[in-house]
């Protein structure tokens, strides 16, 4: 798990989000044989659910020894025999359920696009994969709106997507590009949005607290820069404010410092609810938890160097805050 998990930051560093994506699902395995001259050789071996296993094994020649050498960059990890660095992976499906849904919609594009692009270039028979593209298309026009997706392909099959390159695109070169410009915005977005990925949770039923969370879950699938990341914390510390006025009452709540908090005191009112509900130092690590949600927002908020995943935990813990005090307003 820490070489994968290594392998997905050398990625993400290298701004290939939608590898990074692929490797979520997998597990590493290094197999040694026997190999020319009696010297064992080391294969990477990746198993993973259907359709990741199956976009790991469409990926074109170059993405795979990328992959390979995010395998490799942790030698003390992976420890290969002789220094060998292997520049390929070998890929095989795991005995675990497909993956359907959202979570699929990556590896799903991945594949519909390279085999858009092995048909229309000497590759397989249409007649022989279509089936395989018409289901993933169903299934993309289904899940990519969720993520707030827009999938915009045209090509119901392949062969519409036949006729196309017969009438308007003579060249291997021009379908290529026409493919590309077609897919890689998609695939650009959906890797933003998949790659740290929000636990979903009922909704609390405090109307503007769903919303304002709402909007910075969206917000964070969205975003693509230090100021998207910082807005996602003004958001989640709107969500704070919302979740402090649903359950502090004046009349019942008394404030630690005796200060009467204003309407956007968030610390304030959850504090004095929380040590309503919960007094003593026997509750003290729920109460420390609204109070670390409400740094992290404003922390957020406030940092230049704000990143994806710093946005994604604050999102996680201004949730799983809303949540908790929901249960405990119920009691």
């Amino acid at each position: 798990m820490n070489a994968l998990a290594n392998s997905q930051k050398y990625l993400q560093k290298l701004q290939r989000f939608d590898l990074a994506y692929l490797l979520s699902k997998a597990e590493l395995t290094v197999r040694s044989s026997r190999g020319p001259w009696d010297l064992d050789q080391d294969t990477l071996v990746l198993t993973a659910p259907r359709p990741f296993s199956d976009a790991l094994k469409a990926l074109p020649d170059y993405d795979r020894r990328r992959v390979a050498e995010a395998l490799c960059a942790n030698e003390a990890t992976l420890l290969l025999n002789y220094g060998w660095n292997p520049d390929d992976i070998h890929v095989e499906a795991s005995v675990a359920n497909q993956i359907d849904g959202p979570e699929a919609v990556l590896p799903n594009l991945i594949l519909n696009k390279e085999m858009m692009i092995n048909v229309a270039t000497g590759g397989p028979r249409i007649q022989d994969v279509n089936d395989y593209y018409r289901a993933r298309h169903v299934d993309l026009k289904a899940s990519a709106p969720v993520l707030g997706l827009s999938y915009d392909n045209p090509h119901d099959d392949l062969w519409s997507w036949y006729c196309h390159w017969r009438d308007h695109l003579p060249q291997y070169a021009d379908r290529r590009h026409y493919i590309r410009e077609l897919f890689d915005p998609i695939i650009t977005a959906a890797s933003n949005r998949t790659g740290l990925a929000i636990i979903e949770r009922e909704p609390t039923g405090w109307d503007r607290v769903d919303r304002a969370l709402s909007k910075a879950q969206n917000q964070l699938g969205g975003a693509e820069n230090e100021e998207d990341f910082q807005m996602v914390g003004l958001l989640c510390r709107e969500v704070l404010i919302s979740v402090g006025q649903a359950v502090y009452d004046a009349e019942q709540h008394v404030t630690l410092d005796g200060v009467r908090p204003s309407s956007t005191d968030a610390k304030r009112m959850l504090e004095a609810f929380l040590h309503s509900v919960f007094p003593g130092d026997s509750f003290k690590e729920v109460r420390a938890h609204a109070r670390a949600s409400i740094e992290l927002s404003l922390n957020l908020q406030h940092r230049r160097t704000a990143t994806r995943q710093l946005a994604a935990l604050c999102c996680e813990a201004t949730a799983s805050t809303a949540a908790v005090m929901k249960i405990l307003s119920a009691t």
